[in-house]
């Protein structure tokens, strides 16, 4: 017998390319607040400005891994925070989402941290584990 599946999660909105401004651990919940919004998956694509709200998240599977400088292949130093560690140490960065992946009460947000007074790039990833919904915060 063969069976096939393909995953097929039908977002409301893209992050690709989108910054996040900041991120916060507010009880159960972590925000992300976006400097530019991100954009609808429904035509015409409009870029609306918004937030996002992950409820019901568990605290003790939430990490940040920081990797390679520019994303490089090869050996690299790296780390991995909790969300928390990470929110103490970087009080002011921006986050570029590159890539977006969800599973089983899980997402994982891929690309690269930028922090003020430094033009390296850190590739970075951060994982949240939840059990509520994904809310989009919209102004449309």
């Amino acid at each position: 017998m063969i069976t096939r599946y393909k995953y097929n999660h039908d977002l409301p909105y893209s992050l690709h390319d989108m910054r996040v401004s900041s991120i916060s651990h507010e009880g159960n919940s972590v925000v992300l607040q976006f400097e530019n919004g991100y954009v609808s998956t429904k035509e015409p694509y409009p870029q609306v400005p918004g937030s996002i709200t992950v409820e019901k998240v568990d605290a003790d599977f939430m990490d940040v891994m920081l990797l390679s400088k520019y994303g490089k292949y090869g050996e690299f130093r790296g780390e991995k925070l909790t969300l928390d560690e990470f929110l103490n140490r970087y009080k002011e960065y921006s986050f570029e989402i590159v890539d977006e992946l969800y599973g089983y009460n899980s997402v994982q947000y891929g690309g690269y941290l930028s922090v003020p007074d430094s033009e390296i790039l850190t590739e970075m990833t951060l994982s949240i584990y939840y059990w509520g919904e994904t809310v989009y915060k919209t102004e449309e």
